[in-house]
């Protein structure tokens, strides 16, 4: 009876998950959440409304630090999910969120290394690598990562003891939603791909930084001025790919501009770099009208360099 007793006080408890197995499931299903996760904001900042107008960093701080908040999302949400198939079990969400994170980053290094040597090694034999071994190498680098994240996981994983839910039981919960508010509300001010020119403008002129300034280098084109008389909007074209960036002269901007006159409307492909009311790139733009498309090879605020 007595080493029955001491047998049964020995036991783990149940919920208590110490095996190999358990850790593995539970540490799959928040690597599993994180790349989820991962995958829909990067569907959704490709395809979502705000993805008709695109943002690109001169440094990619943004869009590392938004990633990496969706990773730390997906990874929370995955472990505390598992607890939904394995009532159970209790153990430290927040260790296992970690160890993916941890996992992941260091996977991605090891695979940017790896694919750093491999395309080393091409270009070393005369190899150009082509989009097949570029789609090969990112999928490897996913597979890395993931598997990187999933045996971190495994190594933070930590059960404990149940404890009582209090008062600041639901604050995670409201954090984790709040993140995912923070996300996705970019989507929600996005471009207004249908409204009107003067919608469309008002959209521009907050949101694109040195957009102003593009608005009076185009007022001042002669070509424009004597096409369409005085210019009374300046909007980005519907149902087209906008991208605007920071680089080191200003603001590079790559756009379609509805522009609208006195004496008629016609249509801008401009690919330029602004800063203040200086232009410091102009690539040749075109200018289309009444089914007539013509050159424009320079404006007069170019900055002419030496």
């Amino acid at each position: 009876m007595q080493n029955a007793g001491g047998m049964a006080g020995d036991a783990t408890p149940f919920g208590h998950a110490t095996g190999f197995p358990d850790k593995a499931w539970a540490s799959l299903a928040a690597t599993g959440g994180m790349l989820l996760t991962l995958f829909a904001y990067w569907a959704l900042e490709t395809y979502g409304p705000s993805s008709r107008v695109v943002f690109l960093d001169y440094l990619p701080l943004w869009d590392t630090r938004n990633y990496s908040v969706a990773a730390a999302l997906g990874a929370w949400l995955g472990a505390r999910g598992f607890r939904l198939f394995r009532s159970g079990m209790n153990y430290s969400s927040a260790r296992l969120m970690v160890g993916c994170l941890l996992g992941g980053a260091l996977g991605l290094i090891v695979a940017g290394l790896l694919m750093l040597l491999f395309v080393y090694v091409l270009y070393a034999a005369g190899i150009r690598p082509g989009v097949p071994l570029a789609s090969a190498a990112m999928a490897s680098a996913v597979i890395v990562s993931a598997v990187g994240a999933w045996r971190c996981g495994i190594a933070l994983f930590r059960s404990k003891e149940p404890t009582r839910r209090g008062y600041f039981g639901w604050l995670p919960l409201s954090i984790a939603a709040s993140v995912a508010v923070w996300l996705i509300l970019p989507q929600f001010a996005a471009f207004p791909s249908h409204g009107s020119i003067a919608e469309r403008e008002a959209w521009a002129r907050l949101n694109i930084r040195q957009y102003v300034s593009l608005m009076h280098t185009v007022e001042n084109i002669p070509l424009i001025k004597d096409s369409v008389g005085g210019v009374t909007a300046i909007a980005p074209a519907s149902g087209v790919q906008q991208v605007t960036a920071g680089d080191m002269d200003g603001i590079m901007m790559m756009l379609v501009l509805d522009v609208v006159g006195d004496k008629g409307a016609g249509t801008l492909h401009v690919h330029c770099t602004i800063y203040g009311e200086t232009v410091y790139d102009w690539q040749p733009a075109t200018w289309t009208m009444d089914g007539t498309t013509t050159e424009i090879a320079t404006v007069s605020n170019l900055f002419r360099r030496r």
